[in-house]
């Protein structure tokens, strides 16, 4: 009896084999797409930096040009409304910065920066809708957007002066 036994005894089978093997290629395509994704998130979140880069160097550029110019003459309180504009260095020694009509594309980055009239409530808040135009403040969108990705900062600049 114990002859049978041991003369069944034939080794690993060919679905064993199978078995093995489809486990081992399911664990390599998750390991795969874990790496995949892992590689997405790195570069979005690079891009996503770059452009909040971006939008801080616009920001602080129409501050710039707002410090350099007067409100009323040709500085924010002339500009149009609603129009798209871009941020770009002067020949000047040293340069000075300039708000120049159109967006701009940079490193496949497309940057504008748009200002809207600022509308105040009689406690001197600002308001979305309804209330006076303050002359004297202007809303800063800043947009940068790639591919189909998009960081948009809002601030709020005043006449200091």
């Amino acid at each position: 009896m114990l002859m049978k036994w041991q003369n069944n005894k034939k080794g690993i089978s060919i679905i064993e084999i199978l078995i093995v093997t489809a486990i081992i290629i399911v664990a390599l395509i998750g390991l795969f797409g874990l790496v995949a994704l892992s590689l997405r998130i790195s570069t979005l979140t690079k891009e996503t930096a770059q452009a909040n880069n971006l939008a801080q160097e616009t920001i602080e550029a129409v501050r710039n040009f707002r410090d350099g110019t007067s409100w009323d003459i040709n500085g924010l309180g002339t500009l149009a409304t609603s129009t798209a504009y871009h941020p770009e260095k002067s020949g000047d020694v040293p340069p000075k910065w300039q708000l120049i009509l159109g967006e701009e594309i940079e490193g496949g980055f497309t940057r504008k920066v748009v200002f809207d009239e600022v509308c105040r409530d009689g406690d001197d808040n600002i308001v979305e809708t309804g209330g006076e135009v303050d002359p004297n403040t202007r809303k800063i969108i800043t947009t940068i957007s790639w591919k189909d990705e998009e960081v948009k900062v809002v601030t709020y600049l005043t006449n200091w002066r």
